[in-house]
């Protein structure tokens, strides 16, 4: 590039950057609501965690609600449940749902009354023919300036394609995610999830919330997210691949999850997913999109899942293990 060419372009960042203000906010603060985020997992206990909602412009942390009473409903009787406070809001139940439990949920918060949610747990998914093509390699690297500490680095991609059989007669949402895990804890180096569907995902669009066709942001990443629209009732091959780089020397197993999700849950990590990404790869030219919620009293979710959770053996090509 030439140098009349070059000055033009920084003398134009120059002036551009130099034309910054600052604007103060003088508008009205709004009032903090309670916030109710559970997600919970078919054959998993129940955890709940509360929150006061914050202003759009503040930068302090989420204040979390210590003193909630909880009262739950199960297919439609009273049930009695222990919860256990943690931290940063978090409680713990004893309450282990299944796929078809049917959950209403009534928090009471000091001072801000009750909240009310309800969600029904989905059916896992029908899935067959699982084959994998893995390709793994396995770097060795040492820090510096300490030489004689040798780490390793596994890295490669692994294709997979599988039947999903959709149930006919209703609306079903799915979620497909990877995930490398070890028993000591859980590990995401690098991943890099994607599905090659053109008939999925020219489908899902999520115009009844905002104007923004799903596909370009959900059908690659570490999860994709789509509906039945085009299969409703069929069995459908899924093909996809997934890329990682894992940096730890302790072990780590890539897992694929398949997943059900009720409605609700679905909006809501469709809706929450492109307001991070801004709904699209400049999200600062973007509509703000409303996430989406089922919470009377407050706002968040309540939001059943329910997960095949499938180890992938690396070292032999077309096996999987299923559980």
């Amino acid at each position: 590039m030439k140098k009349t060419t070059i000055i033009p372009i920084i003398a134009t960042l120059l002036l551009t950057a130099s034309c910054t203000k600052v604007l103060e906010f003088d508008g009205t603060e709004t009032e903090s609501l309670p916030v109710l985020i559970s997600q919970p997992e078919a054959d998993s206990t129940l955890n709940v965690r509360l929150t006061y909602s914050r202003f759009f412009l503040s930068r302090n942390e989420f204040k979390p609600i210590d003193n909630a009473t909880f009262h739950a409903e199960l297919n439609g009787s009273p049930v009695s449940t222990n919860y256990s406070y943690d931290d940063n809001g978090l409680y713990h139940s004893d309450l282990i749902l299944r796929e078809n439990d049917t959950l209403t949920l009534h928090v009471i918060v000091p001072d801000k009354g009750e909240m009310t949610a309800g969600c029904r747990m989905p059916n896992r998914p029908q899935t067959s023919n699982l084959t994998i093509d893995p390709n793994v390699e396995t770097y060795s690297y040492s820090d510096w300036p300490d030489t004689s500490i040798i780490h390793t680095s596994i890295e490669g991609n692994v294709d997979f394609h599988f039947k999903l059989h959709d149930p006919d007669g209703q609306n079903n949402y799915y979620m497909i995610r990877a995930y490398l895990y070890n028993e000591t804890r859980g590990t995401k180096d690098y991943l890099y999830l994607n599905i090659d569907d053109n008939l999925l995902f020219d489908a899902n669009t999520a115009d009844e919330y905002f104007d923004l066709d799903i596909s370009q942001n959900f059908s690659e990443g570490t999860q994709i997210l789509f509906t039945d629209e085009r299969i409703n009732g069929h069995t459908h091959t899924i093909n996809g691949s997934i890329n990682w780089i894992h940096y730890q020397d302790n072990e780590a197993t890539l897992h694929l999850e398949i997943s059900s999700l009720s409605r609700d849950n679905y909006l809501f990590t469709v809706t929450k997913q492109s307001q991070s990404n801004g709904g699209d790869i400049l999200g600062f030219v973007s509509e703000p999109v409303r996430i989406h919620t089922n919470v009377n009293g407050g706002i968040g979710i309540l939001g059943g899942k329910s997960s095949i959770h499938i180890p992938l053996d690396l070292t032999q090509p077309d096996t999987a293990s299923q559980k």
